[in-house]
């Protein structure tokens, strides 16, 4: 009988439409340039650089283990293999919590391509490679937070000096971010774990040392996907893109004042500022400098300055 399972090919998690390559990540050969060269101008980076590097050195290191198939250039069945591998992440890690071994895994998948012959993958092979995907899916991860920020950013007309904007903004989207960034240290972690994995299967352990090695990585990666279910339900937050109360607020009062001229909605703030909430917003305060609300659900206060009021306000077909 046949020890590979018939999987469908995975879609490439690091893809996509995100504005990052439309090609699929081959980790014999990709690493982060495009993601970082995509990004640096969010006003995000500085707090991500960290982690990048820090990804940055999980791939450089892993890519030690790949020397013999990289010169003086990467065979195709080691290409089609490693791309097999990055499309059948998630597969991978579904046998080896049942196998409890992820290079058994990888193997016994026909969709990762990786050669039964003598001129195939080792083990310590094998877990670089995945060390290098886990580690550009968890770079994806902190590009999407920081591109998630920048729209919304430029949605709500907030700039990059705004500090206070921004903070009330990242208050509002705070749940949705909060996920991701957890989500992308358990996938760093993952890589982490991976590197040390093929640190140790070229060491040359004896069999029994490797596979108690890899039934505790399975095991550890078994409670951190238990955990991850458990905590799933508990995920709010408004994601990026999202119509907030505040921009309903402003679609009343436009409505309202049949303009989205900055001083025909001044007046009517100023009069609901003495009057109930609109739109789940209380407006409690302004003057000629800025605007303070409160959601009335959340009892989270913000305000915002009357130039970025104004760029908000563009943004609606005048009446």
């Amino acid at each position: 009988m046949s020890t590979h399972d018939d999987q469908p090919v995975q879609p490439d998690p690091v893809t996509g439409p995100d504005g990052m390559s439309s090609l699929p990540f081959n980790p014999l050969t990709g690493d982060l340039q495009d993601l970082q060269d995509s990004h640096t101008a969010c006003w995000l980076w500085p707090n991500l650089s960290p982690e990048i590097s820090r990804l940055d050195d999980v791939i450089t290191d892993a890519r030690i283990f790949l020397t013999t198939l990289l010169q003086p250039e990467p065979p195709e069945w080691a290409m089609q293999a490693a791309l097999g591998m990055s499309r059948s992440n998630h597969a991978i890690h579904q046998h080896a919590q049942r196998h409890n071994s992820y290079v058994t895994a990888a193997r016994s998948l026909w969709t990762t391509r990786i050669p039964q012959g003598t001129t195939t993958l080792t083990d310590a092979q094998i877990y670089a490679l995945l060390a290098i995907h886990e580690s550009r899916m968890a770079a994806a991860l902190y590009c999407e937070i920081a591109q998630g920020i920048e729209v919304e950013m430029a949605l709500t007309g907030v700039g990059h000096d705004d500090v206070e904007d921004i903070a009330w903004l990242r208050t509002a989207m705070a749940g949705w971010e909060r996920a991701l960034w957890h989500d992308a240290a358990q996938q760093t972690g993952t890589a982490e774990k991976f590197l040390l994995m093929a640190q140790f299967a070229a060491s040359q352990p004896g069999v029994e040392q490797l596979r108690q090695a890899e039934s505790r990585m399975a095991e550890l990666q078994r409670r951190a996907q238990a955990a991850e279910d458990g905590v799933k339900t508990y995920r709010k937050g408004r994601r990026p893109g999202a119509v907030g109360k505040f921009t309903k607020a402003l679609e009343e009062l436009i409505d309202q004042a049949k303009s989205n001229k900055v001083k025909d909605i001044m007046v009517l703030i100023e009069a609901a500022c003495y009057g109930g909430p609109i739109a789940g917003i209380q407006f409690q305060d302004c003057n000629d400098y800025h605007v303070w609300y409160l959601d009335i659900e959340t009892k989270v206060e913000g305000q915002i300055k009357i130039p970025n009021l104004q760029r908000r306000l563009n943004r609606f077909s005048d009446i």
